[in-house]
């Protein structure tokens, strides 16, 4: 089956439901998520519940709240939760489900930058020309990208976040809120970077950074 850049299906029996999206979560972040989505043209048909599975078949905000099995013949979903996201989306994406993308009509996306599916890019984000979002990454609200950067798979950049141009960020990594990464910095793979923290220079894998500016302060 083919489908378009945001994860709906082209063709098929599936595309008579692709404006139908699933959130995995059922917390107060995925009735947010649920807002961005509805306002970037989805429907959502129901909140997926990972964690806790005595909420299956009650209702959080009008929304029905299923089990992540049995997977809908061609359903798409997107991580609506917090914590690690590939962690998150392991049994989704192992049960079969399709991985949808969210992108609030309030986000600026240069025409030259590229999503993978899954991501979820919330009101006020901007990403700058050329850069590349990979796979199921989180933009939050009002979080700037600069071009030419290149942020990995699983990413989660928290609201207000400044990323300078040309900078790389590996995948898993969280950044926190109104953290500022200045241009051309390199912060690696399964990385942290406190909230509100001035990034100056480059950060190891698996490195957790804080202060102004950031210094490392675990591994």
């Amino acid at each position: 089956m083919s489908r378009r850049e945001d994860g709906r299906p082209t063709s098929g029996a599936a595309a008579a439901a692709a404006d139908a999206l699933h959130l995995a979560g059922s917390g107060a972040f995925a009735l947010e998520v649920a807002e961005w989505a509805r306002d970037g043209g989805w429907s959502v048909a129901a909140l997926i519940e990972l964690v806790d599975l005595s909420r299956v078949g009650t209702a959080v905000g009008g929304v029905p709240v299923i089990a992540p099995s049995p997977t809908p013949p061609g359903a798409l979903a997107v991580v609506a939760m917090g914590g690690p996201r590939q962690q998150r989306w392991m049994p989704l994406g192992e049960g079969g489900w399709g991985a949808g993308t969210i992108v609030h009509p309030a986000a600026h996306v240069s025409p030259t930058a590229s999503l993978g599916e899954g991501c979820v890019v919330a009101p006020g984000a901007v990403i700058g020309a050329e850069t590349v979002i990979d796979a199921h990454t989180l933009i939050s609200r009002g979080a700037l990208i600069g071009h030419h950067c290149r942020v990995g798979r699983f990413v989660s950049l928290m609201p207000g976040v400044n990323v300078g141009g040309h900078t790389t960020i590996g995948e898993r990594t969280t950044v926190g809120m109104g953290a500022v990464i200045v241009n051309g910095t390199a912060i690696g793979a399964d990385a942290t970077v406190a909230a509100a923290a001035l990034v100056l220079r480059d950060i190891p894998d698996g490195t957790r950074v804080q202060g102004l500016p950031a210094r490392e302060y675990a591994r």
